[in-house]
């Protein structure tokens, strides 16, 4: 078997267990990091929803190792996510903003370097050139990626938050709960309203959070919000 086709079922197959993160960091000692990179954007794809979100998390840890080892490589690797988000690439981008968010999350470097370009992909402006987002899956991952950057670096975030409050008016459940979770960690009291008015929203959507899915409603991450807005 062709050493890059063994590497990529390594990885899908850590990524579906539960010890996913130890036997991830094991792949890290044994790989290079640019070996785990083609693996780990194929692991967007994967049939299992769990095996994308975590390597969505893997993204984070091998960037953020490369960043320390070979900075100019890292870079290489954002400038092809960004490219995978533009209309003129024609290649599937699913998964791909969540992974700029979880990267800019975790890496201070990728962070001030990236974050405002991954604001701008859920972002209406029409006044001038926009990134926005529109297809209703890759809008979630941006918006999920601005709720994982608001956990880690609300400071910029913070630019996001009007969006983030139209967001709770938006006609997708996952976008609106997704909103939420990310005005909690911004502290937007400005939200305090929107937020208490979805607080009784029944409807239940898959999150991932603290690197683990959880199905919970509407109106307890609205709750959520609102408990740490006024803490």
């Amino acid at each position: 078997m062709p050493v890059g086709r063994r590497i990529k079922k390594e990885v899908m197959e850590v990524l579906a267990d539960e010890n996913w993160e130890s036997r991830f960091e094991e792949l890290m000692e044994k790989y290079s990091m640019q070996d785990l990179i083609s693996p780990l954007f194929a692991s967007l794809c994967a049939t299992k929803i769990i095996v994308r979100w975590h390597g969505v998390t893997c993204f984070g840890k091998v960037i953020s190792r490369m960043v320390e080892e070979d900075a100019p490589k890292a870079r290489i690797v954002m400038r092809r996510i960004m490219w995978m988000l533009n209309e003129e690439s024609g290649g599937c981008a699913w998964g791909v903003p969540e992974a700029m968010g979880e990267i800019a999350a975790v890496n201070d470097l990728m962070g001030k370097e990236y974050g405002k370009i991954l604001l701008s992909y859920s972002h209406e402006d029409e006044d001038g050139p926009e990134n926005f987002l529109e297809f209703p899956i890759l809008l979630r991952g941006a918006v999920w990626g601005v709720a994982r950057m608001a956990q880690d670096r609300p400071q910029i975030a913070a630019q996001a938050t009007d969006d983030m409050i139209r967001f709770l008016s938006y006609p997708d459940a996952v976008i609106q709960g997704t909103a939420c979770w990310a005005l909690g960690a911004l502290n937007a009291t400005q939200s305090v309203k929107k937020l208490d008015a979805l607080a009784d929203n029944d409807t239940v959507i898959d999150i991932y959070k603290d690197s683990s899915l959880q199905s919970v409603t509407v109106g307890r991450l609205a709750q959520e919000a609102l408990e740490r807005i006024s803490a």
